[in-house]
């Protein structure tokens, strides 16, 4: 009976480190991605826009989900004046995994590209590419984000500096440090949309207070420019 369970381990063994071998791509298989980058709300194309494959490898392990090593990038593209690209890649033989990636700020929401600030409505900055050796179309659609001056004057009476304001759609936030000057600060947003400035501050006891301002859509794809005079009475606690 000894001997047949030692067997038995000694198969199981076998087969688990035989599904856990690491395999490859062949190297030589040639894959055509192509598509478009295009803002049909405010019907501009993303143009001069680069693209690249990333190689991986998927390494097997006895967890949930195996680690995967970057390779190299293998290929990569920019999109013309239309924002359309169309490449074809091929594989090295050193990865089991490739992904049409995107530039990708990763400060920000959006994307900076040049001039250009833009951000992704549906797709995530990486694709995972499943048919290799074959055709494969994928679709960018983003939106345009547009340039506001802020000109923001803290009065004298403001109390516990530094306040902090955040961009519109961004984790980006900067200090304003000085009452009685004016702040200038060019941010980039939807021209399309209602969004919002948020300053806050905390006090001396520790509570943390907010001035929020609703702003309008500003449908204008050149520079717009807003003055906004804060006291110290329009913070709230929140």
């Amino acid at each position: 009976m000894k001997i047949r369970i030692d067997l038995l381990l000694l198969s199981l063994t076998i087969l688990l480190f035989t599904s856990c071998e690491d395999t490859f791509e062949p190297s030589g298989i040639e894959t055509r991605v192509f598509g478009r980058m295009y803002d049909s709300q405010n019907q501009l194309p993303l143009a001069n826009h680069k693209l690249r494959i990333g190689e991986y490898n998927l390494i097997p392990g006895f967890g949930s989900a195996p680690n995967i090593d970057f390779i190299q990038y293998v290929d990569s593209t920019t999109t013309n004046s239309s924002g359309y690209f169309d490449f074809v890649f091929t594989t090295s033989g050193q990865g089991d995994r490739y992904q049409l990636e995107i530039d990708y700020n990763y400060d920000n929401f959006f994307k900076l590209n040049d001039e250009n600030v833009f951000g992704l409505l549906s797709q995530q900055h990486r694709t995972e590419l499943e048919n290799l050796g074959g055709d494969t179309e994928i679709n960018f659609e983003v939106l345009f984000f547009f340039p506001v001056n802020l000109k923001i004057t803290l009065n004298s009476d403001v109390q516990f500096l530094p306040i902090r304001i955040r961009e519109p759609y961004s984790r980006v936030a900067d200090n304003l440090t000085e009452t009685g000057v004016e702040n200038s600060r060019i941010f980039y947003i939807d021209k399309n949309s209602n969004w919002q400035i948020l300053l806050t501050r905390n006090t001396s006891d520790g509570q943390r207070q907010r001035v929020v301002i609703d702003m309008p859509a500003t449908n204008n794809t050149g520079l717009s420019e807003f003055e906004f005079n804060i006291n110290d009475d329009d913070f709230e606690n929140y």
